[in-house]
């Protein structure tokens, strides 16, 4: 009989618990609740002094490299008091722990809980404001940080070659063919950047409105490092503004952003213009990054409708892009 393989299984929050007691020097957490999943399972755990939350890395997605560089990242941050979510150590004094799961062994990490609400589409120019604000001094914390793990680099073979590969399966004639000249268009339009430190470096990869909580006294705390890695800084703030492009303050909100990051690290010339080219390489790498979760995800969701959406997103940015 043939074995049967899993992708994904999830675990119970009572179980979930037990492990917080098996591998840290905490209290018996109150409250152990599932609380969202998104590219990996997190747990809302609650004991009498703190918030925390579990994450159980998926074995599909992470390797055990790619979430020691992000677990380093996260801690080496922490220690520096930047704003951001970061893991505690174990009992043993690791960053994580091993969970034997139908799919194999899963990678776990508890982090302090990020302070307040995620804004989503209602982000304010404020918050907007202080997010770019906290996205720089995280550029400038990191530029002394080093790990012995290693991540995929951020660059275009990356976030552009690579992607439009992966999502060519499901694209119709059409599509496929304007991606490939839009492929061409980019490499050729995006400037050249000087691989220095400010302008190249850390980057957390995934700047969005709901990747960072905002609490009652207007203090910011950024979580979900699993995008980052080495890369232009300047592509962060093309991923934020194209996780804002639906909404009606798009522009507003990315000034704000700008403005905000200008009061830590000024951006060059070349930089600024390098943005719009980020932001439309920043939707075709969500899209792949979509693809490749499709078994999570469900492939309902990546019928043709979901790509009619995204053509007209890059449209609509090539027009403004690409005008001249």
């Amino acid at each position: 009989m043939e074995e049967n393989i899993f992708t994904y299984s999830q675990l119970s929050s009572q179980s979930a618990s037990h492990l917080i007691a098996l591998h840290y020097d905490l209290p018996t957490p109150e409250i152990c609740t599932y609380y969202a999943r998104g590219l990996h399972d997190n747990f809302l755990v609650v004991t009498k002094q703190n918030k925390f939350i579990l994450r159980i890395y998926r074995k599909t997605w992470r390797t055990a490299e790619e979430i020691g560089f992000e677990l380093d990242l996260l801690r080496f941050l922490g220690n520096q008091s930047a704003n951001v979510s970061f893991p505690i150590h174990t009992k043993n004094g690791s960053l994580s722990f091993l969970i034997d799961t139908a799919e194999g062994q899963r990678a776990a990490a508890l982090f302090l809980y990020a302070d307040g609400h995620a804004p989503g589409h209602e982000i304010t120019v404020e918050e907007s404001g202080l997010l770019g604000s906290s996205v720089a001094i995280i550029h400038q914390l990191t530029d002394t940080f080093s790990t012995p793990y290693t991540r995929t680099l951020l660059d275009m073979s990356h976030l552009l070659d690579e992607s439009i590969i992966t999502v060519d399966p499901f694209l119709d004639p059409a599509m496929r063919s304007y991606l490939k000249t839009l492929q061409k268009q980019l490499h050729l339009a995006l400037p050249s950047i000087p691989k220095e430190p400010g302008l190249y470096g850390i980057c957390t990869g995934d700047v969005n409105p709901t990747n960072f909580h905002m609490n009652d006294k207007k203090q910011i705390t950024l979580f979900d490092f699993d995008q980052c890695g080495y890369g232009y800084r300047a592509f962060e703030i093309g991923k934020l503004i194209s996780s804002v492009h639906a909404l009606k303050m798009k522009d507003d909100l990315a000034k704000a952003f700008i403005d905000g990051y200008q009061q830590i690290r000024q951006l060059t010339p070349l930089e600024v213009s390098a943005v719009p080219y980020f932001e439309m390489i920043s939707v075709i790498w969500v899209m792949a990054i979509t693809v490749k979760n499709a078994d999570l995800i469900g492939h309902k969701w990546l019928e043709q409708p979901y790509w009619n959406r995204k053509l007209t997103m890059l449209k609509e940015l090539e027009k403004v892009v690409f005008k001249n």
